[in-house]
């Protein structure tokens, strides 16, 4: 029973390192991340109230931040939206060049494996091809989440021979300059969509390298889910991703290879909209969307169109006597609206659920709507709610209930994020060119337990 499992849990999460996750690729050596701590990387509040924004000084000249070249505002409004921001010109071509000679040095070394995306029903037996992309966990990232200065030497060589002593010092320089760079805007992400805890350099902050030659894909997926949907597993991992980011090192000519993202039409983010988020509310993750366009009596409605959905999997009813109390905590579907939590489900024990999430729930909607016997408390709420991750649609090829498609070029030396828990995505084939990129997630802790579980 979960109830039970979960005694063990702060105890487990000393013991179980959470590594990077790649197909085909042995983690232990990452697993030190969960017990770094940070040094010289702590955060500092920008003079400005945004990260790379204008701003006037005394004189009235306008002038840049010489660090940051991020614009905050539309950085908020399109990850808190649900969309993908993405940043021109965040790398110059100096620190392009270089990143591009620590992938050319890892290729030589035969550590670029192919790693698509896993079937964990298959174990090890991935059988990933031409048509997936080659990744290797960046060598440098446990030393840049430290703090540490990047000591180690490059890999590289240049026309057979080995790089001369001043082209080392000018890799290793720019290469330390890019470290802080990324840990900064890990800090200042953190603070400007509020969440504090991604600031904790010892969490397990990924970074990878990917590239993709002609033919490669990715197919439609999801990032990071529900720790109720993982089993016991995803509560027991200290962290759970956050926000995902690429910075791409394509070439100049590169066809192909768009980040394609589906995206909600009717949410918008509201600065002043009270308990309304996307990704999270009260640490418990979103798993849906309810279209409310419309009133259960075919009104319109004043509110926003589309409402987050979150899974709450530690409810605990009104209960009527102590026996009732000491029981297994319940699972419950939720949303904000006017300010206020509304229950789209009774409550459930997910322990006693024998099938996947989605396709439970999506058979306790059928139900309400043929019979009025499944979970959910209307007919409306059954009609108008929709899964973020729907693998039956996405199996199909169709677009997501009530999404619209947003492609997004993979420009070189641009830099693109998004929320890992609610943007389905996809990359679209490589037709020419090389398409190469530093990825990762910044992540957050995971929704503690509950102190009266233990």
């Amino acid at each position: 029973m979960r109830f039970f499992a979960f005694q063990m849990v702060s105890f487990s999460t000393l013991l179980i390192p959470y590594c990077f996750a790649f197909a085909s690729h042995d983690c232990t050596s990452s697993a030190t991340s969960t017990t770094t701590t940070s040094t010289n990387i702590e955060h500092q509040p920008s003079s400005s109230s945004t990260l790379g924004v204008s701003t006037k000084e005394e004189t009235g000249q306008e002038q840049k931040s010489p660090l940051w070249l991020l614009d905050v505002e539309q950085m908020k409004r399109k990850v808190l939206s649900g969309k993908v921001y993405q940043q021109e010109n965040f790398l110059n071509e100096n620190e392009i060049r270089v990143l591009l000679q620590d992938v050319d040095g890892l290729i030589q070394e035969n550590k670029m494996i192919p790693s698509g995306l896993s079937n964990t029903n298959k174990g090890k037996e991935q059988n990933f091809g031409r048509s997936d992309r080659t990744t290797c966990p960046v060598p440098w990232w446990i030393d840049s989440l430290s703090g540490r200065r990047l000591s180690f030497e490059p890999r590289y060589q240049k026309e057979g021979s080995l790089l001369l002593d001043h082209e080392k010092d000018s890799f290793k320089e720019v290469l330390n300059s890019l470290s802080q760079k990324i840990q900064k805007v890990r800090q200042e992400v953190a603070l400007h969509l509020n969440r504090p805890t991604m600031s904790d350099a010892s969490l397990a902050h990924e970074c990878y390298y990917s590239r993709s030659t002609q033919g490669a894909l990715l197919k439609r997926h999801m990032d990071e889910r529900h720790e109720e949907t993982k089993g016991p597993r995803g509560w027991m991992l200290p962290s759970r991703r956050s926000i995902s980011w690429l910075i791409y090192l394509s070439d100049f000519d590169i066809q192909g290879g768009e980040l394609r993202s589906f995206v909600q039409v009717g949410y918008t983010w509201d600065p002043d909209g009270i308990g309304i988020e996307i990704s999270s509310n009260r640490g418990n993750l979103q798993v849906g969307w309810l279209d409310v366009r419309e009133e259960e009596d075919g009104s319109s409605s004043s509110l926003a169109v589309v409402l987050p959905v979150y899974l709450d999997s530690w409810y605990r009813p009104p209960a009527s006597s102590k026996s009732e109390i000491d029981v297994e905590p319940f699972c419950i579907l939720y949303t904000i609206q006017g300010g206020k939590q509304v229950f789209l489900t009774k409550p459930w024990i997910n322990t006693m659920v024998m099938e996947s999430f989605a396709d439970f729930i999506k058979g306790q909607a059928a139900s309400t709507l043929a019979e009025g016997s499944g979970l959910f408390t209307s007919s409306f709420h059954a009609k108008h709610f929709k899964l973020l991750e729907d693998r039956e649609l996405w199996e199909k090829d169709r677009i997501p209930s009530g999404s619209t498609i947003e492609d997004i070029h993979p420009k070189r030396g641009s830099l693109v994020m998004f929320d890992s828990v609610v943007v389905p995505h996809e990359v679209l084939v490589v037709k020419g060119g090389v398409r190469t990129a530093l990825a990762g997630w910044f992540h957050e802790q995971t929704q503690p337990i509950p102190q009266e579980m233990f």
